[in-house]
């Protein structure tokens, strides 16, 4: 669960948040959609506020590591194609994601690798797609791994190996992940269904078999 606060309508910050001492990092942006500029003002990182006049605002939230529920989604939001590539067709929208991407799903960083994916592609049609901590990235980072699926640890072992065919170039890695993902996962459980307990003593039993029939 994140708190976020976003708006279709221009908010001037108050007193009390335009205080230096207390200020919040804030960016802001332009873009001409039919000659008129529609502004994106962001503050904190990760966002704590949000504001984008006359924008579609689209609020996502607990995703959990699932890949398929996260696309369908972004579908009924119109926001991504419904052809398996990820295309934005949002226009000038803007995505805000509330957080619990990690936990209880395996595809982790497949999702975050999705948005980011996203935002780069937003950026040229006026849109943006911004992500919020939830408690579960702070349970992460806490070292709290009570909700954590089997399949997310394995998914980052998959991705620092294909990080490394990538000469460590993190963004193209990253960027490119949710793509390959499935791949290896797939690659991944028809390694272990070969090598399991089970095959292993068939495996060795053969090998065995073979051994003893050259044996004098």
């Amino acid at each position: 669960m994140a708190s976020l606060t976003f708006n279709s309508l221009y908010l001037p910050p108050s007193s009390r948040e335009s205080h230096p001492a207390r200020k919040l990092s804030e960016s802001s942006y332009a873009v001409t959609a039919g000659g008129t500029p529609k502004p994106i003002t962001i503050r904190g990182n990760p966002p704590t506020f949000v504001s984008a006049p006359g924008r579609r605002i689209i609020a996502v939230g607990d995703l959990h590591g699932d890949l398929s529920q996260t696309r369908s989604a972004l579908e009924i939001a119109g926001v991504i194609s419904s052809d398996g590539r990820d295309s934005w067709i949002g226009g000038d929208t803007v995505v805000v994601q509330l957080g619990d991407i990690l936990d209880r799903g395996e595809d982790e960083i497949a999702i975050l690798s999705l948005f980011r994916g996203l935002h780069i592609q937003a950026k040229f049609s006026g849109g943006a797609v911004f992500q919020v901590n939830g408690n579960h990235e702070t349970m992460n980072v806490e070292g709290d791994f009570r909700y954590a699926d089997p399949g997310a640890f394995e998914e980052c072992i998959d991705f620092i190996e294909y990080l490394e065919e990538h000469d460590q170039n993190w963004e193209e890695a990253f960027v490119e992940w949710v793509h390959v993902s499935e791949i290896w996962k797939e690659d991944r459980r028809a390694s272990q269904s070969h090598w399991d307990s089970w095959n292993l003593i068939k495996i060795y039993g053969n090998i065995r078999a073979e051994t003893e029939g050259y044996c004098c």
